[in-house]
């Protein structure tokens, strides 16, 4: 199914914002991309709009067609270019539209107490609203930034969802190959118990050991697809779309090794969405109580930011070591396999100790891709944490 300009590109829009609804018991309409055609080169659409998914895209695919961030769209609306006061404003008139509609009852009511109850309710709601309007600090700016954090939180998300998609790819070789092996040990066990070799419970426990290797395989290739599933629908595509997604970057280590933390963090508390929030709820805020209050929270959100930022790098340079190491395995790995083929040459070994060592080298190449994706996933918490999404709390 193509995703082609026009009807069928406001029809992906439609079938992942359906799919979402159908989980969420919901149905938000959307009626087309967040942008018009000539906000890219026909070039640019045509490669947002094929089956094939590729790393870079999605950042774009997600404004475009991830159907929280069109609802959001389509709210803001409601908050443009409005100041904190004119929110204020807003939960006034509601508070007093509230207040005109109370009835009392009168002292005879057969109903006054459950009247009277009511109508105090009413009164506590309206105080609330009044209330909710004085300490307000919030304004079309505040929600606009608060809408930015969260397509750029979807991003992140959507982002590592594909890294995971490729680290769970890798892991299914070992899987496989283990299924593979365990159906060799059972027709040896079988060959065995007919020569007299080997008795029918070493033949149960090696069939036992095929069905749990398949079960783990079919289980991990159920997670694969459940991944690829939130992974496209996230980005547009209706239920069971069939998408070409192509592989992850390789972390760069040269650009890991040249990090100034430090710097960094100066960086990532400029951009960070909350500190920008909670700036501009200090400027609006109309009473000392409510700057003050805010003005604490921001000194909390900067000093854990910092923390944060601090925090994800070392996770970075854990993953950059742990990365060397399974580099280094992967390389001893090869050169006993290459060991191991001359003996088998040679005859000093059997058949069965080379397989164990061509195991062992699947098994440390799936480690160093596993962990290679683990090393991006780190960098992209990285980079994340320093473009405005280091955790303040």
């Amino acid at each position: 199914m193509s995703k082609g300009v026009g009807f069928l590109k406001r029809n992906k829009v439609l079938s992942a914002a359906c799919a979402a609804a159908l989980c969420m018991g919901a149905v938000p309409v959307q009626a087309a991309a967040a942008s018009p055609e000539f906000a890219y080169t026909e070039e640019k659409w045509a490669s947002l709009e094929d089956n094939v998914l590729e790393y870079e895209e999605i950042a774009d695919l997600i404004h475009e067609y991830n159907a929280t961030v069109q609802q959001n769209l389509l709210d803001y609306n409601d908050y443009k270019g409005k100041s904190s006061l004119d929110i204020s404003k807003e939960y006034y008139n509601s508070a007093e539209d509230m207040l005109e509609r109370i009835e009392y009852p009168e002292d005879d009511d057969v109903s006054y107490a459950s009247r009277l109850s009511s109508a105090l309710s009413s009164e506590i709601q309206a105080e609330n609203l009044v209330e909710q309007g004085d300490n307000n600090v919030d304004d079309g700016e505040i929600v606009k930034l608060g809408y930015d954090m969260e397509e750029a939180e979807l991003v992140k998300q959507a982002e590592q969802l594909m890294i995971s998609y490729w680290s769970q790819t890798e892991s299914l070789a070992v899987l496989e190959d283990a299924v593979t092996q365990a159906e060799n040990s059972y027709e040896a066990a079988v060959t065995k118990k007919a020569a007299g070799m080997a008795a029918q419970a070493e033949v149960d426990s090696m069939a036992e050991a095929v069905t749990t290797a398949k079960a783990s395989l079919l289980t991990a290739k159920g997670s694969l697809e459940k991944t690829k599933e939130q992974l496209c629908l996230m980005l547009g595509w209706p239920y069971g779309a069939e998408v070409d997604i192509k592989e992850v970057p390789q972390p760069d280590l040269e650009k890991i090794g040249a990090i100034d933390v430090e710097a960094d963090i100066e960086t990532a508390l400029e951009n960070n969405y909350s500190l920008k929030m909670t700036a501009k709820r200090i400027e609006n805020a109309r009473s000392a109580s409510v700057r003050e209050t805010q003005e604490r929270t921001y000194k909390n959100q900067k000093e854990t930011a910092s923390t944060s930022v601090k925090n994800a790098y070392n996770s970075l340079l854990s993953e950059k070591s742990g990365y060397e190491q399974a580099l280094e395995s992967y390389e001893l790995a090869k050169t006993e396999l290459s060991a191991s083929a001359a003996r088998l040459q040679a005859g000093t070994i059997t058949a069965k100790d080379y397989a164990s060592k061509e195991f062992a080298l699947l098994s440390a190449e799936v480690s160093l891709k596993t962990q290679e994706l683990s090393l991006l996933t780190a960098l992209n918490e990285y980079e994340w944490a320093v473009n405005g999404l280091a955790s303040v709390s």
